[in-house]
């Protein structure tokens, strides 16, 4: 008499192999679906705040124009988050010394020449030189 098919020992077998491969597949793909995210994540943070910084400078220049103190007013637009959402790290007048080394501007806000300004959104931050 001869059988053909599959013995239950073989079906068994084949079944729990499977299932370790299965096992195996979702962990390998649970973090590589889960982490894929964050490269986007990460670039769009950058160019928003290259887009703040690009609106920062169209205003500076438009004030410029129009404004008796533009550095005075564009530091306490930069401080109050006028530009959008960012976090201020530094918005000082700064200097630089005759050894070219930046130092904090000692003179009166309106003799100060310099502002440097400091922002970051997440991982990213950029450092800017604003000057009349």
């Amino acid at each position: 008499m001869t059988h053909s098919g599959f013995t239950l020992i073989e079906i068994i077998v084949t079944l729990t192999v499977a299932a370790i491969l299965s096992v195996i597949l979702v962990q390998f793909m649970g973090t590589s679906i889960s982490r894929s995210v964050e490269p986007t994540l990460s670039l769009q943070e950058g160019m928003t705040l290259q887009g703040i910084f690009e609106n920062m400078n169209a205003d500076y220049k438009r004030l410029l124009l129009v404004d008796s103190t533009p550095l005075a007013t564009f530091k306490s637009r930069v401080e109050s988050g006028y530009y959008g959402t960012y976090t201020v790290s530094q918005s000082e007048y700064i200097e630089f010394d005759t050894s070219q080394s930046e130092v904090a501007c000692t003179s009166s806000p309106s003799e100060c020449r310099v502002l440097k300004v400091a922002i970051s959104l997440g991982d990213h931050s950029l450092v800017e030189l604003f000057t009349r």
